[in-house]
């Protein structure tokens, strides 16, 4: 997959996420988009769409692509971490959904984020 099909292929897995117009083509507005999506989805205790979630984040990083994976990183798993924790949901919850790199990665953000490292790659 090329990093200007992602957002192809988001739509194609969630049909019923709807990628606002003026997000279209700017990937990290669209992952904020979807971290929204995805935290109504957990109040709504939607856990297929939470499983398809983790799936999804988690097959971006097979790419072997750094773009993509900087997306999945920066875009995806820091978007819900932002966007849950301006909630009063726990960003954590949504770690069990995902896959054994998107955790490795999340645990890279929260030591960046905490200074523990200075940098994420």
């Amino acid at each position: 997959m090329k990093y200007e099909e992602i957002d192809i292929y988001l739509i194609k897995t969630f049909p019923d996420f709807i990628v606002d117009e003026v997000d279209r083509g700017l990937p990290y507005c669209v992952a904020a988009s979807f971290a929204r999506y995805l935290l109504k989805a957990y109040e709504n205790n939607s856990i297929d769409i939470l499983v398809s979630a983790g799936q999804f984040i988690e097959n971006l990083y097979f790419y072997e692509n750094a773009k993509i994976d900087e997306l999945a990183t920066i875009g995806y798993l820091e978007a819900i971490q932002n966007v849950w924790s301006n909630s009063s949901t726990n960003p954590e919850n949504m770690v069990n959904y995902l896959g054994e790199m998107s955790k490795k990665e999340w645990i890279r953000l929260d030591h960046f984020w905490s200074g523990v490292v200075t940098a994420l790659r």
